[in-house]
């Protein structure tokens, strides 16, 4: 059960975090405000990307925090389920963002909750 809390803990908190950086920079004039127009500047992409990075981090290490020890697993469950949200989002708005971006942004999430999680695990036991 502890395992199924983590990967739920980790995804809510996930969604969370990139919602509310979402709206930081919309209100900061860094994405537009017509979610359907076409964006490509290049320095709230990478912000975006360098979000979700963080986001993946955090998301894996407190997954794994809660799932307490395997803790490889529910990360994987919870980048596999962070991969599959994303394929759905990047894919409406494909045409709408490089494609740089849409790959990156999901070739990166799976990588980065395992590495959050495997910071966990070395990390002193509390």
């Amino acid at each position: 059960m502890k395992q199924v809390l983590g990967v739920v803990v980790g995804f809510v908190l996930w969604s969370v975090l990139w919602l509310c950086f979402n709206q930081l920079l919309l209100k900061r004039g860094l994405l537009p405000s017509d979610p359907t127009q076409a964006f490509s500047a290049t320095t709230p992409l990478l912000l975006l990307l360098a979000g979700s990075v963080v986001f993946s981090l955090v998301s894996g290490y407190v997954a794994a925090r809660v799932a307490g020890p395997p803790v490889m697993m529910p990360a994987l469950v919870l980048g596999i389920f962070l991969l599959a949200t994303g394929i759905y989002f990047q894919l409406r708005m494909w045409n709408l963002l490089p494609v740089w971006y849409n790959v990156t942004f999901l070739v990166l999430l799976i990588p980065m909750t395992l590495a959050g999680a495997r910071a966990r695990s070395q990390a002193a036991p509390s």
